[in-house]
């Protein structure tokens, strides 16, 4: 990482800057569900030996402190996190073709757990969605033999399935509920082997689906123009205008190398249509996480590429660069004084519109997975 690189401004951050934000406070530890790989043992407050592990994060950005407060171990790596309402826990799920889901207590304990394969035969989507009514849970699921998607309404307390539902589309990415509890699903559209090896993408068919969670009724399906675009990763945000935007983080899976890594990244949704704002090839044809950013844009990592992106609505044939640091990955925010967290291989970042940026470094030697979700404090 590299502090000189990594708070690089442009017309698009400046505009931003004059937006409301959260009032100057002091800065309280940001907390944090992550999922991990460790290859020595953890330091505490959390321990355990080197492996993969799901648990909380404390980011005490005031002081330069990092502490593992609680680490559950899990048999692969994990993928797929979100927060439980009222502090009662979270749930997890493993990283694409994995086979586990589990609930976890609020005192760190695993409460419940499913293995997907003795359910249907199906593996993990690597992905999960809180619905509406606040009892159940969306999982994206996969059926390994032909790599179609699906998703399963689960009770939250139990992790059973109440109902299950094609997404229309292979392999299924992320999910998100919108405001009237319909869902949207990123179907990445590329055919793997049944042990998760990826396979041709000769026949790849990306989409962007909403479907009824209630009856599992297809409402709508859009596709950018390149089929060899993979949407995968999804964030909400509004913009100052009040127009609600879905982002939609990209990866390129062209044949010619060239073309690959000039790819666009990004595709926006505005409800009726999906588009490609801009063709700037400064993502190099991957990334890894998409949050919302701010004045109604989108921040992306660029993980391969080792950049941290932002798009702004308005400036949107452009893609400004934030900063440069190795493997950009998990991102999440804003917290409550308006920072916006960046994860990267060798330690996590913080960036604000007003303030200095801020990096850190792992306690110990660590790779953290591509998604994080902020807890309240």
């Amino acid at each position: 990482m590299d502090k000189r690189s990594f708070l690089r401004s442009a017309g698009a951050m400046l505009a931003a800057a004059a937006l409301p934000l959260p009032a100057r406070a002091s800065q309280a530890p940001t907390r944090l569900l992550a999922g991990w790989r460790s290859g020595v043992a953890l330091p505490g407050p959390a321990t355990g030996e080197p492996g993969d592990y799901v648990g909380v994060v404390e980011i005490d950005w005031a002081n330069a402190r990092i502490l593992l407060r609680a680490a559950v171990p899990v048999a692969s790596r994990g993928h797929g996190l979100v927060g439980l309402p009222g502090g009662q826990g979270y749930l997890a799920q493993a990283y694409r073709h994995g086979h586990w889901l589990m609930r976890v207590d609020a005192d760190g304990h695993v409460a419940q757990t499913r293995s997907l394969p003795e359910e249907r035969g199906r593996v993990s989507g690597g992905h999960l969605a809180l619905m509406a009514d606040g009892q159940h849970v969306c999982t994206s699921e996969i059926e390994p033999q032909t790599s179609e998607g699906w998703i399963s309404i689960r009770r939250i307390d139990t992790l059973a399935k109440v109902a299950e539902w094609p997404t229309r589309g292979r392999d299924p990415h992320q999910l998100l509920s919108d405001p009237k509890g319909r869902l949207l699903i990123a179907n990445g559209g590329i055919r793997y082997a049944p042990d998760g090896r990826k396979g041709k993408v000769d026949d790849m068919a990306s989409s962007l689906v909403q479907i009824d969670p209630a009856s599992g009724t297809l409402l709508g399906q859009w596709q950018v123009r390149d089929p060899r675009l993979s949407l995968r990763h999804l964030a909400w945000n509004e913009t100052p205008q009040g127009e609600t935007l879905l982002g939609i983080a990209m990866q390129g899976e062209h044949d010619d190398p060239a073309q690959r890594k000039a790819a666009p990244v990004l595709a926006v949704w505005n409800g009726q249509e999906i588009r490609i704002p801009t063709a700037s090839p400064i993502g190099e044809g991957y990334t890894g996480d998409i949050m919302a950013g701010p004045g109604g844009g989108f921040i992306l990592s660029a993980q391969l590429s080792g950049r941290a992106l932002l798009w702004h609505p308005g400036d949107a044939a452009r893609m400004q660069l934030i900063g440069e640091f190795h493997r950009a990955g998990a991102l999440t925010g804003p917290d409550a004084e308006g920072g916006f967290m960046i994860a990267g291989e060798k330690g996590p970042a913080r960036w604000h519109l007003r303030d200095k940026a801020q990096m850190l470094a792992w306690p110990i030697p660590l790779s953290p997975d591509n998604h994080w979700a902020l807890l309240d404090a």
